[in-house]
């Protein structure tokens, strides 16, 4: 530990310096500015810092400039975690690389990250336990009337969506059903984890929400109104910038752009929960979706009217094309009143 505290010392120094002049009284300068103790030795040159495993890391996060130096939104996390830093020195590696793709972060934003990471670990996980049991509503597997039932939640403008969803073997669930009916049928997903449940409440909730549907129109009232319902949720919402991910996708709108872009950046930060909402004048439309060995899981609310069905359905990531998937749920998203409006992307972890 007190070498990997070394290493960050070192590395926070003018670099540029030859080695052989970094000294013990520079690194206790460093040390006193960042807040930290340390003694004992330290590597006598650049070149053996430059070998150290933690350095390879940090090097491939991008958490070490041009300059040699470490970021400081890195080391000030690092020092955020404490005793748990080393243990967890992989996870805030990807915590940064993640967080750097998004934002210029801060050291709160990578530590945000982490909790994404974490929470999108849990919550993909247990839709792969679900999808690999055939514990749910296996869409593709059942019988034509169920497929009709499920149908019949969807609105007439989502047939591209349903048959993108049945095209490639997607293994679909349906919550906040009738039980009984769902025992009966046994279309009811057993194996879900808490970040499951946190995300079914959160959609549902979002849905029947009074202070986001009056704010309907308002993008500050209504990003405000979908914060106040992750913490009721027990969920934390972390705002990305779309410059950041929305890259070179062509597309009839600017939602088709948004939402391919989004999965594909998915795609490269497997595990983590990106939310997507739109607006328009009198609606509002908005899911989640994350990547995760080698599917695309998808969460969004079937229906306004109560008890809301939400829907989860995952989809091989092999047999969809990120931009027929964009215009599917554009097609799905939009209705009489269009949602043509980005009201953000945020990426979801617990509190």
């Amino acid at each position: 530990m007190k070498y990997l505290w070394t290493i960050l010392l070192v590395l926070a120094l003018p670099l540029q310096a030859p080695a052989e002049e970094i000294n013990q009284g520079m690194i206790d300068l460093v040390s006193t500015a960042y807040g930290l103790s340390v003694s004992g030795a330290y590597p006598e040159t650049a070149v053996m810092v430059g070998n150290s495993a933690y350095y390879e890391q940090m090097l491939a996060a991008g958490a070490i400039g041009d300059d040699h130096a470490v970021d400081p939104a890195f080391s000030e996390a690092f020092t955020a975690l404490g005793a748990k830093a080393e243990e967890n020195f992989s996870k805030l590696c990807e915590a940064y690389k993640l967080s750097a793709s998004e934002n210029k972060p801060t050291a709160q934003d990578v530590l945000d990250a982490m909790k994404a990471l974490d929470f999108g670990r849990q919550f993909n996980a247990g839709i792969e336990a679900s999808r690999s049991r055939d514990d749910g509503f296996v869409l593709y597997k059942t019988p034509s009337l169920i497929k009709k039932a499920f149908k019949s939640l969807l609105p007439s403008r989502a047939r591209s969506f349903r048959k993108l969803i049945e095209s490639s073997h997607a293994r679909t669930m349906v919550f906040n059903i009738n039980k009984d009916l769902v025992n009966l049928l046994g279309i009811g997903s057993k194996a879900r984890t808490d970040q499951v449940n946190d995300i079914v409440s959160f959609t549902s909730n979002s849905k029947d929400s009074r202070l986001i549907r009056s704010n309907t129109g308002n993008a500050e009232g209504m990003s405000k109104g979908f914060n106040a319902v992750a913490g009721g949720s027990g969920l934390q919402l972390s705002k990305v910038d779309p410059g950041k991910v929305v890259s070179h996708y062509s597309g009839k709108s600017q939602a088709d752009v948004i939402i391919a872009a989004v999965t594909e950046h998915a795609a490269k930060h497997e595990d983590v929960v990106y939310l997507l909402a739109f607006y328009g004048q009198s609606k509002y439309q908005y899911f989640t979706v994350s990547i995760a060995r080698g599917f695309i899981n998808i969460t969004f609310a079937a229906d306004d009217n109560r008890p809301i069905p939400v829907v989860i359905t995952s989809m091989p990531a092999s047999r969809v094309d990120y931009s027929t998937l964009a215009a599917a749920i554009n097609d799905f998203m939009r209705g009489k009143d269009e949602v043509p409006d980005l009201l953000g992307i945020w990426r979801m972890a617990d509190l």
